[in-house]
């Protein structure tokens, strides 16, 4: 292999974030250990490599001999895990730090120190906790620009170990800790069928790793059986990076124990990642065996998607009954992958996958990040139960509004950006022949209308049954506006975000030296 320095303008907001992840470190360790500024040295990173990835986008011929796509693809993915990142950070600020129920008679300087004392009992690092994001959002920006088989296992494992520590975060709470070592043992477990599945493929393919490589040495041929075992495994550690069905049972466990804001990031940032190199393999790589994958993925889909929504309807906890629906949302975005392993449509499929993306990390995020301020509203702490948003339309109807609008959103009801984001999917699986599984789809988007909206009932149609103070960071606030904006400009101008991503979509690369019309 040989280096060609240009190659390092292709992983410019990589080299970036990895620089600021260093930075945030140093600046723990020997200059300040204060939140706000690390959270302000993460946040100028972040900014950094987002305006490195919209500049660096489209250039062409990939990079590193072959493993890294420089497409339009890559660069939308690259500001939209920026992106989560970014909002991430922005409602962390404080929450590590639980100020006591009642504030201190003798006033705010006993506060700071009680919030200190917290800190410090709990063991967290700001530091740490803001260079793990970092890093992270750079394995799935390594994830999502994979055209090579070892740079799609690269990016999977930095981000998941990356994930692995930040559940496992508050390790003084039992909950936590189980949340991480169930994540961990289970990803191990995926990550084995990965890398095996890909040694199958490696041998059944005469020793290619590229995706454009394997394309052109399958193309016109029946997939042996080594491929299709091949294929099949590698299959299995995809599908449980996205929670899919049957592969989804960690997802509830460790969206619940893990800290909330590490939550909110697991249920974007890996998920967009994960769904876009899953994208770019099946509908560019193996598009000449897609009636064998095809099958078992449409039966994936079904399962996921149902699975997610009817098991949601029955639970109690907010961050359960969002992993489910993280779950359900998976099996829609897979309309895209089997979409996209027909000619004639991958491209509207790539399209319709990267704004559902988009549209989705800004609903659950903003949904996250109301959350987050009525758990630490109650008086007890909160335990992120959905009968405390009981009365909250009267107790603060901004923040009702708010959150009815990221329900509805995820609802996939117009004019919202969530029903655009299924209306695109939905309609490139229609052009592809998948029919069946649209019916599906919307049969299940229907079922989920009542989990959702469930919600918006228990704010604005029930009466408050215990004291509930409600508040948002200046960071939440902005998380929330910048969120609900996004959601409505989005819905009620979808063209601004689709042309941007139909561009991107006709732009996909395979291979460093040829883009797959």
């Amino acid at each position: 292999m040989n280096f060609n320095p240009n190659d390092l303008l292709a992983i410019a907001p990589e080299i970036a974030l990895v620089a600021t992840a260093a930075v945030i470190l140093l600046i723990e360790l020997i200059v300040t250990r204060s939140e706000a500024a690390l959270q302000t040295v993460a946040m100028i990173g972040l900014v950094i490599a987002g305006a490195l990835a919209a500049l660096t986008g489209g250039l062409g011929g990939g990079a590193f001999n072959g493993m890294v796509a420089t497409d339009g693809f890559s660069s939308f993915l690259k500001v939209v895990l920026v992106g989560v990142a970014a909002l991430t950070v922005m409602i962390s600020r404080n929450y590590f730090q639980t100020p006591p129920p009642t504030p201190p008679a003798s006033g705010g300087a006993d506060m700071d120190s009680r919030l200190r004392g917290n800190e410090e009992r709990s063991g967290i690092r700001h530091g740490e906790y803001y260079a793990l994001l970092l890093l992270t959002t750079l394995g799935m920006m390594v994830l999502a620009t994979a055209i090579s088989l070892v740079t799609l296992f690269l990016g999977v494992e930095t981000m998941s170990v990356g994930l692995y520590l930040l559940a496992g975060l508050r390790h003084e709470k039992p909950r936590s800790s189980e949340a991480a070592l169930k994540y961990l043992l289970l990803g191990a477990f995926a990550s084995g069928f990965l890398l095996y599945g890909m040694a199958l493929i490696y041998g059944a393919t005469g020793g290619n790793l590229g995706f454009g490589e394997i394309a052109e040495a399958i193309h016109g041929q029946a997939g042996t059986p080594i491929l299709l075992g091949g294929v099949g495994l590698l299959m299995v550690g995809l599908l449980f990076k996205v929670a899919a069905a049957p592969f989804h049972f960690w997802s509830p466990d460790v969206y619940q124990g893990a800290p909330t804001p590490v939550t909110a990031f697991m249920s974007a940032g890996p998920k967009a990642a994960a769904m876009a190199v899953t994208l770019r393999l099946f509908g560019w790589g193996l598009p000449d065996i897609a009636g064998s994958w095809g099958p078992v993925l449409w039966v994936v889909a079904a399962l996921t998607m149902t699975i997610g929504n009817v098991v949601a309807i029955s639970q109690k906890d907010i961050k359960r009954m969002l992993a489910y629906s993280s779950i359900s949302h998976a099996g829609y975005l897979l309309l895209a992958v089997l979409a996209a392993g027909t000619l004639e449509t991958r491209d509207a499929a790539a399209s319709g996958m990267m704004f559902y993306l988009a549209a989705y990390y800004l609903m659950n995020l903003g949904a996250f990040t109301v959350a987050i301020a009525v758990s630490r509203g109650r008086a007890d702490g909160g335990d992120y139960q959905i009968d405390d948003y009981q009365g909250l339309a009267a107790k603060n109807p901004v923040m009702a509004l708010a959150m009815a609008l990221f329900m509805i959103s995820l609802a996939g009801i117009p004019p919202t950006a969530g029903f655009f984001g299924k209306l695109f999917v939905f309609t490139a699986a229609v052009k592809a022949g998948y029919v069946g599984l649209v019916v599906i789809a919307v049969l299940n988007s229907v079922v989920s209308a009542f989990y959702y909206l469930r919600i918006v009932v228990f704010m604005y149609m029930k009466p408050q049954t215990a004291p509930l103070d409600v508040r948002l960071s200046m960071g939440g606030r902005a998380v929330a506006v910048i969120c609900a904006a996004g959601i409505m400009i989005f819905g009620l101008m979808p063209s601004l975000i689709r042309t941007q991503a139909d561009k991107a979509g006709t732009e996909i690369q395979v291979t460093s030296a040829q883009v797959v019309k």
